[in-house]
């Protein structure tokens, strides 16, 4: 199957439209991101219906949650792995709810991102300035992503247990409606899992309970931060590897269309066979060019 995410649609677009014009570039079904509000899944449950599309998957939250804005990102709106009791049980509560919508539109996944440590900025503003100006090979990147990764190892603690316990709520509710978690590679040095904690997680659930998503942006983040080779994801996970977003990256800039930008996609395609997932996340500034051509090429794995 292969499925692209309504992250691709901007926000004023017609989805009517978009959901005809995805279906006949050769997408098979859609999964609906972390963006879509109560009033959007309502109308998109019903196109969906009419269009007899399918729903690949669900990016938590979904329906963002209504509880007022929000300055975070909107996949982190609260956090699974809150050391704050009152927003680790709201996590719970709406991913649960993702849970609803997944088993509502027939998708057997629900693509999590499971937290972040909270002690700094977790987009690590400097680390990524020395990136991208340039200073990969330099004393002073090393020693400030040695820096974060050390602090990092020190305070993950409480956030991991507070992750596990969020965990063993949602994976129990889950169960009661045939639903797996996928648990997703991160982008952000202090996000959680990292590469270890992958399979800590795998290894507390059955494979009916939870697999791992990789997602091929936040992979190559990882390596070219030189924090963990892009490949070693694939080859520790791939028996557990349930689904895949796919998209390309340029600089630290990724959600392009895959095989667009500066990564090489194609040595990775061989680990996404077709009992994987293949969902396409870019955003709506992805070349529409590059998303069809890649349409014919994931057609052909």
């Amino acid at each position: 199957m292969l499925a692209i995410s309504t992250s691709w649609m901007d926000d004023n677009v017609d989805m009517e439209n978009w959901l005809r014009w995805v279906k006949r570039m050769g997408f098979d079904a859609v999964e609906l991101s972390y963006k879509i509000t109560d009033e959007k899944l309502k109308e998109l449950t019903l196109l969906l219906r009419d269009m007899q599309m399918k729903v690949s998957s669900i990016h938590n939250f979904c329906p963002v949650p209504n509880d007022g804005p929000s300055e975070r990102h909107l996949s982190n709106y609260y956090r699974l792995s809150s050391v704050d009791e009152n927003e680790r049980q709201q996590a719970v509560k709406w991913t649960n709810i993702a849970v609803d919508t997944a088993e509502q539109l027939g998708a057997g996944v629900v693509v999590i991102h499971a937290g972040t440590l909270d002690f700094e900025d977790e987009r690590s503003p400097w680390l990524f300035h020395l990136y991208s100006s340039g200073q990969k090979d330099t004393n002073a990147f090393c020693k400030e992503r040695d820096r974060i990764l050390k602090l990092r190892a020190e305070k993950k603690r409480p956030y991991i247990a507070a992750l596990e316990q969020s965990l063993n709520e949602v994976v129990v509710y889950c169960q009661k409606r045939d639903i797996k978690i996928g648990l997703e590679t991160r982008y952000y040095p202090i996000e959680i899992p990292n590469f270890e904690e992958i399979g800590y997680f795998l290894g507390l659930y059955d494979e009916d309970e939870m697999g791992y998503w990789h997602d091929t942006g936040h992979a190559e983040m990882n390596d070219r931060l030189g924090i963990r080779p892009h490949i070693d994801f694939l080859e520790a996970y791939k028996d557990r590897l349930i689904g895949v977003h796919l998209h390309g990256i340029k600089g630290k800039r990724d959600h392009l269309a895959p095989f667009e930008g500066d990564m090489e996609l194609d040595p990775f395609l061989p680990y996404f066979g077709s009992d994987v997932l293949k969902v396409v996340e870019s955003k709506p500034f992805a070349a529409v060019d590059f998303i069809q051509d890649s349409v014919y090429k994931l057609k052909d794995l």
